[in-house]
């Protein structure tokens, strides 16, 4: 369902009056729900001299260029072309579209456009472009596709369109965000994008490894995502997660493109988050019957098979109920899930307990506001001490989620789809550190050097635009004087999250037949040894016999992620090599092949960190500032959405981003479709 305004403006096209033809033809080819529209014009033949564009209310042949309720453009252009036409709130309905020749004679008359019931706004200008910002009507808070009916120009003027669309514009980063701007980009029109990638391989975070084999071979691991939250059930009703179903959209989009090729299609199947048959490995205890680990299924059954958890004292636990009452509020729970971007604006006007938006941390909500003490405060929150409630809210609905997807073959399988679409247009080993504005052009120039060359000299190309969609510790803005300080603390201060995984390879799917239980997928084992975090097995190719395959044997994050940096990869392989023989018995040690791979991302050259982690304050300061154009640079990523960490985030920045350019470039009708298309299709109001 799409996304409507409260009070929308409609014009619709009625039958032609029986004009004599005139040599400029003036259209509006899509819907037009706002006070912002492209008028398309087309010359059957040139008109000296400089054309004034009116808009008024009569369509008469005596109607002249005096009587025109207010001007829309002035060019002297003869090739076909675009005005961007904003409404002024006073124009009335029924009026035609004129174009007047330099002696004010009429050449050109549109159909006559009939409004409904208009919202009143105010209309302002602003030098150097489309503004998304709140002033302009884009929501940055919340459902800033809202805004693109909104909006208007830095003036009254005539758009070249073919021109707008030969624009030289660079995608820095061929990661999710920089793969999705391109598609938007491309599938509007324009014909000059490249794409230049620091690594030789697309997807960014996206890393499937495969430790034997290919795709169908079963033998890989997510180093990166690895699973889509489809629907989460609150108070008895199950709701889709909708941001995240841009996802299954995209895949589709591609498996369209590439015509069904079983080469690069993608799949997905049931990812499972949970197995009864997980073990709880916790003190060194086993059962003494089947010298093994207890199951969840068991200790369902009998509680005293579970690790003893520690006793809260009565205030304590109501502070724990508090902060529970709060991250699983079933309203904002399915606020979050129908309407992400809607629910992000309502934490922040709202906020907690009447204080606004990203004020608290949990830890000072708890200390300043309920009066928890520093003891009670750091049992209950631990190492989300200095999270943000935004973060924890999200999360739990994400991670509450009942059925969950993942891509047969590997997620690595969602970027492999681009291939034939960006292979002619992407430059590899591109590791643009560089950006610098030449003014006296209005382009950028980006620089980079081959890597492994220590001696080689810095290569250069230069843009119209760029879009930058590669982590922003990777980019050097020391040659951009003239950024305000906010967007460079934007792109220079928010922290990168540490992650570490290590998967290991063995013979046989051994937890399938474990004397306790098969474990079918799922995260489920879990274990107080230290340095683990989460044990999972592959969801995909359940009961197979054929082939080695591989688990995920430690998924570590935070403080845990960044101490294993400072052991050797292997000593941290071979510690989870003894790690999964102690939980699983010797059968892991006996079926290990030695494969192995691990990825910590603050190590990645590439990447430096796994997801953006912005502290207090910084999410809602630093997020209306990506919605700005600066220096013809867009910034993209999942740094700069809504929610962190997920394909989905990325993705939405990428359309954003892309949207944003287009507007830049006066291409209202393409903005409004790759809303259409690519956002407004999940947003239910």
């Amino acid at each position: 369902m799409r996304y409507s305004l409260a009070a929308s403006l409609l014009v619709s096209s009625a039958a032609c009056a029986p004009y004599a033809p005139l040599p400029v033809h003036l259209e509006t080819r899509t819907e037009i729900d706002s006070r912002v529209a492209n008028v398309h014009v087309t010359f059957n033949e040139p008109v000296e001299g400089e054309l004034t564009y009116t808009y008024g209310r009569h369509c008469s042949g005596t109607h002249q260029l005096r009587d025109a309720h207010h001007t829309v453009a002035r060019s002297n252009s003869n090739s076909e072309s675009r005005l961007v036409w904003l409404m002024p709130k006073d124009a009335e309905s029924g009026g035609c579209l004129s174009a007047w020749d330099s002696n004010g004679a009429l050449v050109g008359r549109s159909e006559p456009q009939r409004f409904q019931t208009v919202k009143k706004r105010d209309l302002r200008k602003r030098d150097g472009g489309i503004a998304m910002t709140q002033d302009m009507g884009i929501d940055t808070w919340g459902p800033w596709f809202d805004g693109v009916k909104l909006l208007e120009n830095k003036e009254i003027s005539a758009v070249d369109a073919e021109a707008a669309k030969s624009k030289e514009v660079a995608i820095v980063g061929g990661g999710m965000s920089g793969l999705m701007t391109y598609l938007v980009l491309h599938q509007s029109g324009l014909s000059n994008l490249k794409i230049l990638e620091a690594s030789q391989r697309l997807g960014g975070r996206v890393h499937t490894e495969y430790l034997s084999g290919g795709p169908f071979d079963y033998s890989y691991q997510e180093m990166g995502p690895m699973r889509f939250p489809m629907t989460v059930s609150v108070a008895n009703e199950t709701y889709n997660v909708t941001d995240h179903q841009l996802v299954f959209q995209l895949a589709a989009e591609m498996n369209g493109l590439n015509g069904h090729d079983r080469n690069l299609s993608v799949d997905f199947i049931p990812w499972y988050q949970a197995s009864p048959n997980g073990l709880s490995y916790n003190n060194g205890f086993k059962l003494p019957e089947t010298g093994m680990p207890p199951t969840l299924a068991q200790i369902k059954q009998n509680a005293s098979l579970a690790a003893p958890a520690p006793a809260l004292d009565e205030t304590t636990q109501k502070l724990q109920d508090a902060i529970t009452k709060i991250t699983s509020n079933e309203t904002m729970m399915i606020e979050i899930a129908t309407n992400m971007h809607k629910a992000h604006k309502d934490f922040i006007v709202n906020g907690l307990g009447g204080k606004g938006g990203e004020v608290w941390s949990e830890f000072a909500y708890m200390v300043n506001y309920l009066n928890a003490t520093l003891n009670q405060t750091d049992i209950v929150v631990g190492s989300s001490a200095d999270s943000s409630f935004w973060n924890s809210l999200y999360d739990n609905v994400y991670f509450s989620a009942s059925t969950w997807s993942t891509i047969d073959g590997g997620l690595s399988r969602l970027p492999l789809s681009f291939h034939p679409l960006v292979d002619n247009v992407t430059t590899m080993d591109a590791h643009v550190d560089q950006v610098e504005f030449l003014d006296a052009e209005q382009r950028v120039r980006l620089s980079w050097k081959q890597k492994g060359a220590k001696d080689a000299a810095y290569q250069n190309a230069t843009f119209d635009y760029a879009v930058i969609a590669m982590p922003f510790s990777k980019v050097k803005l020391w040659r951009l004087p003239m950024l305000p300080t906010t967007i460079k603390n934007a792109i220079n201060n928010v922290p990168m999250e540490s992650a570490c995984k290590v998967a290991l390879e063995y013979k046989t799917r051994f937890w399938e037949h474990l004397p306790t239980g098969p474990i079918y997928g799922s995260c489920s084992t879990s274990t107080d040894i230290p340095g683990v975090g989460s044990v999972c097995y592959p969801s995909y190719n359940l009961n197979g016999t054929d082939g080695p395959a591989s688990i995920l044997a430690s998924y570590a994050s935070g403080d845990w992620a960044v101490r294993w940096l400072s052991q050797t990869e292997d000593e941290h392989v071979q510690y989870m090599v003894d790690a999964m023989a102690e939980i699983h018995g010797d059968v892991a040690r006996e079926q290990y092949t030695g494969r192995n791979n691990r990825r910590c991302w603050y190590l990645d050259p590439y990447e430096g960190g796994a997801w953006a982690a912005p502290t207090i304050g910084q999410h809602q300061l630093y997020i209306p500032e990506y919605f700005k154009t600066y220096s013809n640079m867009i910034f993209v990523g999942e740094q700069t959405s809504y929610t962190h960490a997920w394909i989905a985030s990325a993705l939405e920045s990428g359309v954003r981003g892309a949207v944003q350019l287009l507007l830049e470039l006066g291409l209202v009708d393409e903005a409004k479709a790759a809303v259409d298309k690519w956002m407004a299709r999940w947003i239910e109001v």
